[in-house]
């Protein structure tokens, strides 16, 4: 596949393939084929299939993902994603039947320098990629899926904010946001960003931090669910998600600070809103309180502060504006807010 000099994926040869597939499956695995799959931007995947063995009468098809190497240009966020994902993987425990299994992991940077792991291959095509194809009641349906779906992953308390190893943890939520906030300015600063905007939200959100820790309870958060990490099957019952994939940005902290929720409110559109209503049916609607508008300022900030020297980084100006524009906003209703 094509890359950007930017891009943090690196594909691998057949040789190494094979050599890893020995090392998970055994001497005698044979890899019949790998072929490598698009659709992400940080890792490199590869459609595995293995020949088949006198226990097996058809081929056995497993995912390889491959984190970049050490050399890459990753930010603060992205850093040891792998780790972290297998780290808080059995927290996702409540949606096994969805979650793909990991079959075999290694880190000892032994065959290749670079972290891998392999994991059960999940029916289904992403919802996004047919997103354009579903009927309004095959998208509401699914709408209330996701809900419902986001609802359980919020359902899992931890007991401590931020994380997971080797990312800080933190006895207070405020702590965890004051540091992925501070993480971010330091990247955004290293991407010739300006900062003044961030900085002036930071030091609103530090003497707020009481109203952050009104949230005692840790809570289990995806950190990336949006239509493209979700697979869905389309059947003669209507469409289901059948799989929840790329959870490696999860953490813990307060439901409404995830990622899913931040999009929410930066996409919505009167065309979309009968499907995002569907959504908060489902999962719930949060009271709509000062303190609530407060840390939604907060959280936005917080998002934002990632996305911004990514688009940078990628070269996506429209982006960058756009980012820009949304981080002036939330500087203005955390001011506007302010305890």
């Amino acid at each position: 596949m094509e890359r950007a000099p930017a891009d943090a994926q690196r594909a691998l040869t057949a040789e190494q393939i094979a050599a890893m597939c020995r090392r998970a499956f055994g001497e005698s695995a044979v890899v019949a084929s790998a072929r490598e799959l698009g659709g992400g931007t940080f890792n490199t995947t590869y459609l595995v299939s293995l020949a088949p063995a006198m226990a097996l009468v058809e081929e056995r098809r497993v995912v390889l993902r491959v984190a970049p190497p050490d050399s890459a240009a990753v930010s603060w966020d992205e850093a040891a994603l792998m780790r972290r994902e297998l780290h808080i993987q059995p927290h996702f425990a409540a949606l096994s039947t969805l979650a793909p299994r990991t079959l075999a992991a290694d880190f000892t940077r032994q065959l290749l320098d670079r972290d891998y792991v392999f994991q059960t291959l999940l029916p289904g095509e992403r919802w996004d990629d047919v997103a354009d194809a579903l009927s309004p009641e095959e998208s509401l349906s699914l709408w209330e899926q996701f809900g419902r779906i986001t609802r359980t992953i919020h359902g899992t308390a931890g007991s401590a904010f931020g994380g997971p190893f080797p990312v800080p943890e933190f006895r207070a939520w405020s702590e965890a946001v004051l540091y992925r906030l501070g993480c971010s300015l330091r990247t955004m600063a290293g991407a010739s960003l300006d900062v003044s905007e961030m900085a002036a939200a930071i030091e609103i959100i530090r003497g707020g931090a009481a109203v952050l820790d009104e949230l005692r309870e840790p809570r289990l958060l995806h950190g990336d669910l949006w239509l493209f990490n979700l697979l869905i099957e389309r059947g003669a019952e209507g469409p289901r998600i059948v799989g929840v994939i790329d959870a490696d940005r999860a953490f813990w902290g307060d439901p409404m600070a995830d990622w899913t929720m931040f999009v929410l409110s930066k996409s919505a559109s009167p065309e979309n809103r009968p499907l995002y209503d569907r959504f908060w049916e489902a999962y719930g609607r949060p009271p709509q309180t000062r303190a609530g508008a407060f840390r939604a300022a907060a959280y936005e900030a917080m998002n934002v502060g990632i996305a911004l020297p990514w688009a940078a980084r990628h070269g996506h100006g429209d982006l960058v504006e756009r980012g820009k524009r949304e981080l002036r906003e939330a500087l203005e209703a955390l001011r506007r807010l302010r305890p």
